[in-house]
């Protein structure tokens, strides 16, 4: 049962890269100095980049280039081209992309590359699946979100490739629709900048002590490879560019051992070895292992709610502690240099000796200590197994395998004939001559050529043809050896290597059209919202949230909303969820019975999903495309107003200046709103309270007492957390008129019916009215619009 499957490692660094090859990975995601998720991993430069693409060539592997962040207009336009080149010129497999204007200006300007779309653009279904593969990607990274039936739908019914992650951390959001680390801190997960505050701790109301409730323990899915590859996924990924190379290497040593495994005996004689979790355990874990959403919706049992980071294995139990004295037992062999954690979190201990299971250590500590008898050490370094990881795996040299003649007569240049696979060179070198004194042997010779030192090839087989007692200088061998792998290594890479250039064309200026404001569009997520926003006359368009809608369908009120909506003038769109997943698609489809042109005036969409589905379902109406369709730039724009939307809305992320070079003559600014931070498969209420399937809202506050808000959407089963602070734009009207946006929307989330009339009030009496400015009464944030984003 010889099934082709990949395992994927990450490289953070060139070391890392080196490690991964050696372990067995198939293939290896990098990124370079500039557009990767993971700025601050030891992304290697151009130099090394170019000597890793060569180095996993020679080895027969695959190297993917992550251009998997959002591109501003001036970065796409003049510095994409120049960075893409070299490494596509190197033969880079693949580059790997979120962003829809990346994903076109590849295709334009490279169009025979490969590209692989990133878990970023949150691939939840069968139909943005079905949307990708019409565009050209060869491979899709599904979201962590999703189960094995999902995948195996998706697999099933197209023809692309299918990556999914299969170890390491979790995002608590779905990929790409999170902008907690952005709107706190200024640093995007869309630029791969995320300063992770989901690994930070929160009280929830009503609690006394605050607890990690956003951070997910990591995945291990080793028990699942079987089922993985029967649903489809070929390639296994592994997460953990920041990591050091020796989690790279046992990670994917461990991973490489039961594919192969699994391939060899199949499902039946498939079974993981208790020691290779426990190692992997020791290695790095997040309070225990996972098996992710393979086949789980969500849960308390997947969240690390006492610590965020490693939390080792258990070491030792504590017999006394007194100040800072410490005897305690040691419950496995602990090796010199071994580190455990001690439970105040402000130090560790680092054993000078060793100490065998069962014995009795006594050791001081630096701070004064307090903690009762019995209690837990946890050893967060394995000195012996990493030491035993480089030794094993990381040291060992690879050598590809090659085969070589060398034949010498005397007169003739001598020729050296090297064979690797389907590729042979012939290199002609210096003449023997007849021997003096003592003539050279064939096993003589055969020895120094088979000295291939630090090359990438070892000799397999050797075969001297020696006519005659012959002499020829040990030099003259070793130059013919070094000429014969530097021109084998030359004929092998030229099958990489890429010659297209293409001139970029410039891309016209925006149309400048000024646009005038007469009323605004009003988004609303509550009924309550709605009651208020009907009876405001500055309202123009109403786009009503999926959750609302269905409170509204429920009740068999839908017709007498939208008559309602029309009778004061006002245009009503629906708003489709922000996730869309295979369960939202059937409850839709019975929504729409067919006929989803009737009703409604136009539709709001938040993902490829909706869009594709619309389209599926005959819909030939307005569409517009919410924020979380990202469009930083113009590629991206021509991208969608070539699919006919009716207008788009202003990325949350881009300032003033950044807006104005994109263009908003055809663009929806948001100028009011509690944005979501983050919209997540996870349940905060079923996480502490358990599900009981009713909408509510919950609130919890971090450090600096800042308080967030969190929705649970029941109906589509994600919860979204919203911004301690609504976003403000009524001191930027100035700006906000230069930009000359087609409209100008206001986002109700978490407000009562009195706050949004006087919020509404607010906004007509100084862009209606040209009223004075007033400040606003409660706590507020410009969110990006002054300050931008790295």
């Amino acid at each position: 049962m010889k099934k082709k499957v990949e395992i994927l490692s990450p490289a953070g660094s060139y070391e890392s890269l080196m490690a991964a090859i050696a372990a067995g990975a198939d293939a290896v995601y990098i990124g370079g100095t500039k557009f990767g998720a993971r700025a601050y991993a030891d992304n290697p430069d151009e130099e090394t980049l170019l000597k890793a693409i060569d180095y996993v060539h020679l080895h027969g592997r695959k190297i993917y280039l992550t251009i998997n962040t959002l591109l501003k207009e001036q970065e796409i336009r003049e510095e994409l081209y120049q960075y893409l080149l070299p490494y596509y010129r190197f033969g880079i497999d693949a580059v790997i992309v979120q962003d829809l204007g990346v994903l076109t200006f590849v295709r334009e300007h490279f169009p025979d590359l490969p590209i692989h779309a990133s878990t970023q653009m949150t691939i939840t279904d069968l139909t943005s699946a079905r949307f990708l593969e019409k565009l050209g990607v060869e491979r899709i990274v599904t979201s962590r979100e999703l189960n094995l039936e999902e995948i195996q739908e998706i697999a099933a019914s197209t023809e692309l490739e299918i990556e999914s992650f299969v170890h390491g951390a979790l995002c608590y959001c779905y990929s790409g629709q999170c902008l907690y680390s952005s709107m706190i801190g200024g640093r995007s997960g869309n630029r791969g900048q995320c300063a992770q505050p989901c690994r930070l701790p929160y009280r929830l109301q009503g609690k006394k002590d605050a607890q990690y409730i956003l951070s997910l323990k990591d995945i291990c899915t080793l028990e699942y490879i079987p089922e993985m590859l029967e649903a489809g996924i070929f390639s296994l990924k592994i997460e953990g560019r920041m990591k050091k190379p020796e989690y790279v290497a046992l990670v994917t040593a461990l991973y490489r051992k039961y594919v192969d495994l699994y391939l060899e005996k199949g499902k039946a004689a498939f079974q993981i070895d208790s020691q290779d979790k426990d190692k992997l355990l020791d290695l790095y874990n997040r309070g225990g292992f996972h098996g992710g959403y393979y086949h789980a919706k969500n849960g308390r049992e997947m969240l690390s709610l006492d610590k965020p980071n490693h939390a080792g294995i258990q070491a030792l139990q504590v017999i006394r502690c007194s100040g800072k004295q410490i005897e305690a037992k040691a419950l496995v062999d602990i090796l010199a240099g071994d580190v455990i954690e001690l439970p105040d979190g402000k130090e560790n201990f680092t054993f000078a000796e060793s100490v065998r299971a069962g014995a009795i250590y006594s050791f001081h500590t630096h701070r004064k200590q307090s903690f009762e008898k019995n209690s837990i050490l946890n050893r967060v370094r394995n000195e012996s197994l990493l030491c035993e990881i480089q030794d094993t795996i990381i040291k060992r040299k690879i050598k590809e395998k090659i085969d070589g003649k060398l034949i010498l007569s005397k007169g003739v240049s001598s020729e050296l004939i090297l064979t690797y696979k389907d590729i042979t060179v012939k290199i002609k070198g210096n003449a023997p001559q007849e021997a003096v004194n003592q003539p050279m042997d064939a096993v003589r010779i055969e020895k120094q050529m088979r000295k291939t030192g630090n090359t990438e090839f070892a000799f397999e087989t050797f075969d001297v043809e020696l006519s005659d007692d012959l002499f020829i200088p040990m030099q003259s061998l070793n130059e013919l050896r070094r000429s014969g792998i530097a021109a084998l290594e030359e004929k092998l890479l030229s099958f990489y290597r890429r010659n297209m250039e293409k001139e970029i064309e410039a891309y016209p200026e925006p149309e400048g059209r000024k646009n005038k404001i007469e009323g605004f569009f009003v988004y609303v997520e509550e009924c309550e919202q709605l009651d208020a926003v009907l009876e405001a006359p500055c309202v123009k368009r109403i786009y009503l949230d999926a959750n609302a809608i269905d409170e509204i369908w429920r009740s068999r009120d839908v017709e007498r909303i939208v008559e309602a909506s029309h009778q004061r003038g006002k245009e009503i769109y629906l708003g489709m969820p922000h996730i869309f997943r295979r369960a939202s698609r059937k409850h839709y489809e019975a929504l729409f019975q067919g006929q989803p042109n009737q009703m409604w005036d136009g539709i709001l969409v938040r993902n490829l999903e909706s869009y594709e589905f619309l389209l599926e379902q005959g819909y030939r109406g307005r569409i517009v495309t919410d924020y979380s369709i990202y469009m930083f730039n113009r590629y991206a724009k021509r991208f969608w107003e070539n699919k006919n939307i009716e207008s788009f809305t202003a990325p949350l992320e881009l300032n003033y200046q950044e807006l104005k070079k994109l263009g908003l003559e055809n663009g929806e600014l948001i100028i009011y709103g509690y944005f979501p931070m983050m919209v997540s498969a996870q349940c905060i209420a079923e996480t502490m309270e358990g599900c009981k399937k009713q909408k509510r809202k919950l609130s919890f506050t971090d450090r600096f007492h800042k308080q967030f808000v969190v929705k649970n959407h029941c109906d589509y089963c994600y919860n979204i957390i919203y911004n301690t602070a609504p976003v403000v734009l009524v001191d930027q009207k100035k700006e906000i008129l230069e930009l000359s946006p087609k409209a100008l929307r206001l986002h109700f989330t978490i407000e009562d019916r009195e706050a949004v009339k006087e919020i509404l009030e607010l906004y007509e009496n100084i862009f209606m009215r040209d009223a004075s400015y007033q400040e606003f009464s409660e706590e507020f944030t410009r969110g990006h619009f002054k300050r931008g984003i790295k």
